[in-house]
């Protein structure tokens, strides 16, 4: 029983990887609906839900063995230092390739700034956890994992919509209403704030370094 907890942890990059998949055919699908028309335009439509659906439903999935691994671990006393290893860069890959999704969902600088500081801030930690002098320093903390969790629920949040109500061009009954606006801004904020957690973690692991 003791390769279950690094089976779901491997799982999660194999989702990370499948919500970018789906992102990518939900773009397709919304760009060639532009030009369609009739039937054509219709099946286009229910493709590019169905495509949201998908991609939601394997980041939900990568999101829950993030809880899962680490207390099968626990529970199976199978803590390795492989899925220690594997454990934060198996969340920033789902978290990145998520953002990347959204940034081709919602092609709007809102997105694309906090998602573009994330990234480059886990890029640039995964490579600081391969240097000799961050090794024993530069472990998960708990406020990263705060981050990471803030991150994940501003993402789902935002991906939600599109996946259950996706408004057709010109039609305000569900994507314009003040409700659905009010929400929309509370999720971008969250996931600004991730952004500015990210950074902030960031520091800290510098600041430890330097102190170690």
């Amino acid at each position: 029983m003791a390769w279950i907890p690094n089976t779901l942890t491997i799982s999660r990059c194999v989702f990370a990887a499948l919500v970018l998949f789906g992102a990518l055919n939900a773009a397709s699908s919304a760009e060639a609906f532009k030009t369609a028309a009739g039937d054509d335009a219709l099946r286009l439509a229910t493709m590019e839900q169905l495509w949201h659906q998908f991609a939601l439903l394997a980041f939900l999935s990568g999101a829950l063995t993030d809880f899962l691994d680490g207390w099968a671990a626990r529970q199976l006393k199978a803590e390795s230092r492989f899925g220690v290893w594997l454990d934060p860069i198996a969340d920033k890959l789902l978290v990145s390739l998520a953002l990347l999704g959204l940034a081709l969902t919602l092609r709007s600088w809102l997105i694309y700034l906090p998602a573009a500081l994330i990234i480059a801030r886990d890029v640039f930690i995964t490579w600081l956890r391969t240097r000799p002098e961050a090794s024993g320093v530069v472990a998960p903390s708990h406020l990263a994992k705060v981050k990471t969790a803030v991150e994940m629920t501003a993402i789902a949040g935002l991906m939600i919509p599109f996946a259950l109500a996706p408004a057709p061009a010109g039609d305000g009954a569900v994507g314009n209403s003040v409700m659905a606006q009010m929400a929309s801004a509370g999720l971008v904020v969250l996931l600004w704030a991730a952004a500015a957690l990210s950074l902030y973690t960031a520091s800290q692991y510098v600041r430890a370094i330097r102190k170690a």
